[in-house]
């Protein structure tokens, strides 16, 4: 068990271990990352892989800010985990057609065309004819379509193994299996970790432990981040041949397709606290959704189905930044649906903030201590 650190990362998903890596190639010599399970195996390996900021928002804002900043710097990112991994994470730069399926749709779908462009981002109307040439496989019955030629994919799954190899080529150690269950203080400032392992003394805590950030214990008097688990069922479908060419939205779910021949059907939003288990009724109601926008999904096999906890929160917003009440322990969760998208800004900015107390990068509106009035100390 490592007994010291200079900093401690709770949580070894994808933005955990992305900061790590960032944090041990800017020199800090002892970087620990503790994981309560598998390294990536949460809401890191559950995820799409969409890296949508326009896709994804549904109004202007600092989400939509901060995920179009992370976005631009998606391709070096990947690049960079390349280089250093020899793992492809198959970054796609194909862009992303949202169906109308309806007239509401095309009234909705409008309406974010028109914000969209007002704030300087492309984004093309078709016509149905011309959604149905980029796409062939879509519903005869599609009103029309956006297209958003600068969002993008990864397949989180390789992302994941290949954030967590680079941030120990880096220099940084992972603690798989090793539950987090408090942060302790001395003189105000953080001190330690508290883990089911042993205790890791450490001046500096990144609570990145996604759905599971609120339950770390804090001394008292000092505020828990109102973070809770968001379920997410998915369904694997299996094409024969190249199905779709390019990842589908509609209003009612989504379809992305993987370069082995999957297709990832998604996805539900419920509150249902910690339970991950798949439902027959959330699986019909994603195969109605698949189905509305590509009826070929009928002949696709159904391969698998899983659920993932989303880290959610009461605005939808990270919580990303330093504690207002504990110097010392930094906040990067609550990514609800963004954590793919958001994880190479999330990095780069903690560690500047770790570093050096900023960040160039716009975290407006992601404070921690937005929530301070309305969730007391628990």
């Amino acid at each position: 068990m490592i007994r010291t650190a200079d900093v401690v990362v709770v949580g070894g998903g994808v933005i955990g271990c992305a900061i790590a890596r960032e944090l041990a190639r800017r020199g800090v010599r002892r970087v620990v990352v503790v994981e309560r399970g598998e390294v990536g195996a949460e809401a890191s390996r559950a995820a799409a892989g969409m890296v949508a900021p326009q896709a994804e928002c549904e109004a202007s804002g600092p989400l939509l800010r901060l995920g179009v900043v992370s976005r631009g710097r998606y391709a070096a990112w990947s690049e960079a985990l390349r280089e250093e991994t020899g793992i492809d994470v198959e970054y796609r730069a194909d862009g992303i057609l949202y169906a109308a399926l309806s007239a509401a749709d095309v009234r909705v779908l409008a309406a974010r065309a028109r914000w969209q462009r007002a704030a300087g981002l492309r984004v093309e109307r078709l016509t149905a004819r011309a959604a149905r040439r980029l796409v062939p496989a879509l519903a005869p019955g599609t009103r029309g379509a956006l297209y958003f030629p600068d969002d993008h994919r990864v397949d989180n799954e390789r992302l994941a193994v290949a954030v967590g190899r680079a941030a120990e080529r880096a220099g940084a150690a992972l603690l798989p299996g090793t539950e987090a269950l408090a942060v302790g203080a001395r003189r105000g400032r953080v001190a330690l970790v508290k883990t089911r392992a042993g205790r890791i003394a450490a001046p500096v805590v990144v609570n990145a432990a996604g759905a599971w950030a609120g339950t770390l214990a804090l001394p008292r008097g000092v505020a828990r981040p109102p973070v809770f688990p968001v379920r997410g069922q998915m369904l694997v479908l299996r094409a024969d041949g190249p199905a779709l060419g390019r990842p589908l939205y509609s209003r009612r779910g989504y379809l992305v397709p993987r370069s082995d021949g999957r297709v990832l059907a998604g996805s539900t939003l419920e509150r249902s606290g910690y339970e991950k288990r798949v439902t027959a009724g959330a699986a019909a109601d994603l195969l109605a959704a698949a189905h509305a926008l590509v009826p070929a999904v009928a002949r696709f096999g159904l391969e698998s189905a899983y659920a993932g906890l989303r880290p959610g929160t009461p605005d939808r917003r990270p919580i990303l930044g330093a504690a207002p009440d504990l110097p010392g322990l930094f906040y990067a969760t609550g990514h609800y649906r963004s954590g793919i998208l958001l994880a190479p800004a999330t990095a780069e900015a903690l560690a500047d903030l770790v570093l050096a107390g900023k960040t160039r990068l716009p975290l407006a509106g992601m404070a921690p201590g937005r929530f301070a009035r309305r969730h007391r100390p628990g």
